[in-house]
C-alpha cells in the first residue's frame, strides 16, 4: 500500500463546516459499497442517457449526493482524498456498471480535483462551498458553429470568443473551465497567459454529441460568446502545473486525467466480461448441442480474457503505486514536484495498454457471443461501443505505443509530454 499518500497539509481555505459534516457522514459507507447500492439507479441512467445523450439531472445529483463527484478533493475541501489506485478502483465499479455514467463519474471528479492545482483560495472556497460542484470543460475542437478561439484584456479581466468540444457532464456543471493555451490573446497572436473558470449560467452547451459509444456522456461543446471572465475567477497560464498546496501525489501526478480514463476502459471491459458470462451459462447456439459454457473454445476464450484484462489492471495499478510513491509528500517536506522519465513512462504506457487491450478483448466476447451481441438489447453491444470509444481518447490512444516507443531506441520524448495539457 502507499504510504502517506492521504496525509494532508492545512491550509487557510475555509469551507463550510455542513460541507465537511456531510463528507463525514457520506465517508461513514465505504465508496465502493455506496457504488454496489447504487447498482440499479446507475444502470437506470445509463439507460436514460443513451436517450437523450447526456447523464440525466437526476442521476447527476445523485452520484453528487454519494461523494462520486468529490472523493479525488483534499480532506480540507470536504472531498476523501483517495489515492490514485482507489480512484481507479471507484471509476473502474461505475464503468462496469455503465460506461457512459462511469465516464461521467471520472471526467467530473477528475476536473473537480485537476482545477485546484493552482487555484488561488478564496475561488478554491467559492466554486468548491457547493457540495453538488461540477466542473466541465470543452478543450477539442468546435463541432458547431464556431465564434473562434480568441479573446481579449478587459479591464483586469478577460472576454473570451471560443467554442470547444468534448465537454462531457456540461448539462449538470456548475463550471466551466478552460486553459489558456487554447486561446488566442487578439493582442498578441500568442496563447492567452491566463486560464479561466466560467459558472453555470455563462457558457451555452450547442448540440453536438451524436455518438455510438459512450453515447450517454453528453460530450456537446461549450459556447462562450463575448463571455466576460472577472479577475477573481482566472487560473495561472499553467493551470494543470504540478500542486505545491495540495499533499496528495495526484495533485502532482501527470497521468492523473490518464488513469481515469483507463480506468473506464477497464471497468467496461469486466462489465463485458461479466455480460458474457451469464450469456454463456444461458445461450446454447443455433445448430449446437451444447450451451456456450460446454464449449471448449469459449472456455477458452474466457481464460484468455480474464487473464489480459487481469494483467492490465494489475499493470496499471503496480504502476500509480509506484508513481505516487517516488512523488511521495510535497517539495516542502522532501518529496518530488514531478516524477522523472524512467517512474512516469511505464504509468503511461500501462494506461494506453489497458485501454487498447480492454478494447480487443471486448471485441473477441462481441464475436463469440454471435448475434446476441449486435442486438440492441444486449449490453454487450453497448458494451463494445463503449470500449472502442474509450480507446479512441487522445490520452490513452494507440498512438502512444509509438510515441513511447521511439524513446526506447534513442529519441527524445515529445516537448511536454511529462505535463497535462488537457483534461
Amino acid at each position: 500500500m502507499l504510504k502517506d499518500v492521504n496525509s494532508h497539509q492545512q491550509t487557510d481555505v475555509a469551507i463550510r463546516p455542513e460541507i465537511l459534516k456531510r463528507r463525514d457522514e457520506v465517508a461513514k459507507t465505504p465508496i465502493l459499497e455506496r457504488i454496489a447500492n447504487m447498482k440499479e439507479s446507475l444502470a437506470a441512467a445509463g439507460d436514460e442517457a443513451q436517450r437523450i445523450r447526456h447523464l440525466p439531472a437526476w442521476a447527476s445529483k445523485e452520484m453528487a449526493d454519494q461523494g462520486l463527484y468529490r472523493f479525488a478533493l483534499p480532506l480540507e475541501l470536504g472531498g476523501e482524498n483517495l489515492s490514485a489506485r482507489e480512484q481507479i478502483e471507484v471509476v473502474e465499479a461505475v464503468s462496469a456498471i455503465d460506461g457512459s455514467v462511469g465516464w461521467c463519474a471520472q471526467i467530473s471528479s477528475e476536473i473537480n480535483a485537476l482545477v485546484i492545482r493552482r487555484m488561488s483560495l478564496p475561488l478554491v472556497e467559492k466554486i468548491f462551498n457547493d457540495w453538488h460542484v461540477l466542473v466541465c470543460s470543452g478543450h477539442g475542437p468546435a463541432n458547431g458553429p464556431n465564434p473562434g478561439r480568441n479573446t481579449r484584456r478587459d479591464g483586469d479581466g478577460w472576454r473570451l470568443n471560443y467554442q470547444g468540444s468534448f465537454a462531457s457532464g456540461c448539462h449538470n456543471a456548475t463550471w466551466n473551465y478552460l486553459m489558456g493555451p487554447m486561446v488566442i490573446d487578439e493582442e498578441t497572436g500568442a496563447p492567452a497567459r491566463a486560464s479561466f473558470m466560467v459558472p453555470e449560467g455563462e457558457f451555452e452547451i450547442v448540440d453536438t454529441w451524436d455518438t455510438a459509444g459512450m453515447r450517454g456522456s453528453g460530450s456537446h461543446d461549450v459556447l462562450m460568446a463575448d463571455c466576460y471572465v472577472r479577475p477573481e475567477h482566472l487560473l495561472p497560464f499553467r493551470s494543470l502545473a504540478p500542486s505545491e498546496t495540495w499533499a496528495n501525489p495526484t495533485y502532482r501526478n501527470p497521468t492523473h486525467a490518464i488513469y481515469n480514463k483507463a480506468a473506464v476502459a477497464l471497468g467496461v471491459c469486466r462489465g463485458a466480461l461479466d455480460s458474457f458470462i451469464e450469456l454463456a451459462q444461458a445461450k446454447t447456439p443455433w445448430g449446437t448441442a451444447s450451451k456456450l459454457q460446454d464449449q471448449a473454445q469459449v472456455q477458452y476464450r474466457i481464460g484468455q480474457a480474464q487473464a489480459t484484462l487481469m494483467a492490465a489492471r494489475t499493470f496499471v495499478l503496480d504502476t500509480q503505486d509506484r508513481l505516487e510513491v517516488h512523488l511521495g509528500p510535497l517539495p516542502s517536506q522532501g518529496g518530488r514536484l514531478a516524477p522523472d522519465w524512467g517512474t512516469f513512462w511505464p504509468a503511461l504506457l500501462a494506461c494506453a495498454h489497458a485501454a487498447q487491450s480492454c478494447r480487443e478483448v471486448v471485441g473477441m466476447l462481441n464475436n463469440t457471443a454471435g448475434t446476441t451481441g449486435s442486438r440492441m438489447d444486449s449490453p454487450l453491444e453497448r458494451q463494445l461501443r463503449d470500449a472502442h470509444q474509450a480507446a479512441t481518447h487522445a490520452l490513452i490512444s494507440y498512438r502512444h505505443y509509438e510515441d513511447l516507443g521511439k524513446t526506447f531506441v534513442g529519441h527524445e520524448p515529445p516537448d511536454g509530454y511529462m505535463e497535462l495539457t488537457r483534461a
